[in-house]
This record gives structure tokens, C-alpha cells and sequence, in this order.
């Protein structure tokens, strides 16, 4: 029986027709993001003053004034410090969470919409809740610690205690999301490979470091992507629930830009420490990407 061979033309309009339906969401949201990229960077390199005429141009001067000021040092490092410790605990939280949903077979979608939970929670509603666990004498964490004989807390007054709060607030609020990237990765995964390695007798670890860890690199990577760009443009759960303090111990980059354009209305500076924040992003996205594409030749 002849089959009828699809002419060029039909080909070329069946493949293009999915980016022609993709196209007018990516030109909005890249013009939205494109507009405030492009006008932050040039911002940076002009003098901008709320009560001068004028914006001068003033080159890399911002930069150096930046680079130059404790108040970032000390925010590159809080940042660094809250990233890392958030992307560790975020994937060990996400990845055990994602292999006990998709164990789970009675109830699957309840279960699964109950994990997402909290990342449908709006960042200041969740500072909220944060701070009714942790702060003051009739703070729920603090009952129960007096109940169990220790001593009173005051956690968001000590500057470590308080970043060990931000950083467990902030995996609460984006680990979910980083959560379903990895359980869509286990679903992607052949069940005759378990089966396989069962007939040869592998045990359990041997299963989940040959088989689940090498099958899931491109969404491991992917949610480790998210968990650090969520974490460097973290601001909504941090400034209502410490405000940068005790001092300027929870004062990220994020928090830090924005007490520079809008409490001291340093636009230009302001503007430079985001651009610092896109490098970092791009730069981390790059290195969990080139270390995804490393593990998938290796395989």
C-alpha cells in the first residue's frame, strides 16, 4: 500500500508550529525582562541623584564604589553562605521527597498537590508564619524547647541562629518546586532497569547510585539551577522576617539592593549589585549545566 509522503512544506509547517505557539509568551516575558536588564545595566553606569538634575555618566565608578564597600562584602558572603547551605539542604530535601511521592500509589495527586503547598504560599505570608514559630516567648518553637527543659532562644536576635532561620524558611518555601523537577525525572526512568538489577542481585544503594542518580542528572541539575537562582533573588520571605538584621547578618544581596535604591535612593549602585546578582546566576547556571552535560557523556 502507498503511503503518502509529506511534502516539504508540511514538514517545515509542523516543526515550526510549536515555536509560532511558544513565540508570543517568550517576546512578552522576554521584553518585559529584556527592558529591566537593559535599563539596570545602563543605570549602573550613570550618576543617578533623586534631588540633581542630570544622570552623568560615570563608567565603572559605581562598580568601584561597590567592590569597595564593607556593607558588600558582607552581603556577598551572607549570600554565599545562605545559597550554599539552602542548594545542599534544598536537593537532600527535595530529592528524598521526590523518591517517597513517587513510591506512593494510593491518593498519588493528593499527595503531590499537598507537597506544593508551600510554595503556593506567598513569600511575606510565609515570613509571617516563620515569625510566629521563632520569635518571642510565646513563639511555638520556643514553648516547645521550655517544655522540653531547654533554655529560652532568642532565635532571630542572634545573627547565626537568625541565618540558620532565613535559610530553613527559604528551602520551606522553594524546595517544593525543585521537588516535582525531580520527581519528573524519576518517572522518566525505566522500571525494567530496577527489574534488571534486581536478577543480578544489586541492593538498594547500589540501585540508587547506578541506576536513579545517572537518570536523573538533567533534572538534578535543573533543580539545583533553581534552588540557587531562587536563593541569590531571594527578598520577600528575608525582609519581613529579619529586615537584614540582627545588624546586617541576614543582610543578602538581594535585601542589600534594596535598602541602597530605595532606603538610601542609590539608584545607580543600586542597579550595579543587580547586575552582580545576574553574573552569579548566569555563572551558576553554567557550571550545573556544563556538570549535567560532563555526567551525561560519562554515562
Amino acid at each position: 500500500m502507498n503511503t503518502i509522503q509529506p511534502s516539504f512544506r508540511d514538514r517545515l509547517a509542523q516543526g515550526l508550529t510549536p515555536y509560532l505557539l511558544l513565540f508570543p509568551a517568550i517576546a512578552i516575558v522576554a521584553g518585559v525582562l529584556g527592558y529591566a536588564v537593559v535599563r539596570g545595566i545602563l543605570m549602573s553606569f550613570y550618576q543617578i541623584e533623586v534631588w540633581e538634575p542630570g544622570q552623568p555618566f560615570v563608567g565603572l565608578r559605581n562598580y568601584r564604589d561597590l567592590f569597595g564597600s564593607d556593607g558588600f562584602r558582607n552581603s556577598l558572603v551572607i549570600s554565599l553562605i545562605f545559597v550554599g547551605a539552602t542548594i545542599v539542604i534544598g536537593v537532600l530535601m527535595s530529592l528524598v521527597h521526590a523518591l517517597a511521592l513517587n513510591q506512593i500509589r494510593f491518593a498519588r495527586s493528593l499527595f503531590r498537590a499537598i507537597a506544593l503547598i508551600p510554595y503556593l504560599v506567598s513569600g511575606v505570608a510565609t515570613a509571617v508564619m516563620w515569625r510566629f514559630l521563632f520569635t518571642g516567648d510565646n513563639a511555638i518553637v520556643t514553648q516547645i524547647s521550655g517544655a522540653l527543659g531547654y533554655s529560652t532562644v532568642s532565635w532571630l536576635a542572634d545573627p547565626t541562629k537568625a541565618l540558620m532561620v532565613i535559610t530553613m524558611a527559604n528551602v520551606w518555601f522553594i524546595a517544593p518546586f525543585s521537588t516535582l523537577i525531580l520527581l519528573a525525572g524519576l518517572q522518566t526512568i525505566d522500571p525494567e532497569l530496577y527489574a534488571a538489577a534486581d536478577i543480578d542481585g544489586a541492593s538498594a544503594p547500589q540501585k540508587f547510585v547506578h541506576i536513579t542518580v545517572p537518570s536523573i542528572v538533567p533534572m538534578l541539575s535543573l533543580a539545583l539551577m533553581w534552588l540557587s537562582f531562587a536563593s541569590f533573588n531571594m527578598f520577600d520571605i528575608i525582609l519581613p522576617l529579619t529586615g537584614g538584621g540582627p545588624g546586617r547578618s541576614t543582610e543578602v544581596l538581594a535585601v542589600y539592593m534594596y535598602q541602597l535604591a530605595f532606603r538610601d535612593l542609590n539608584y545607580s549602585t543600586g542597579a550595579a549589585v543587580m547586575i552582580v546578582i545576574l553574573i552569579i546566576n548566569i555563572a551558576l547556571s553554567a557550571v550545573f549545566l556544563r556538570a549535567a552535560g560532563r555526567a551525561q557523556h560519562d554515562k
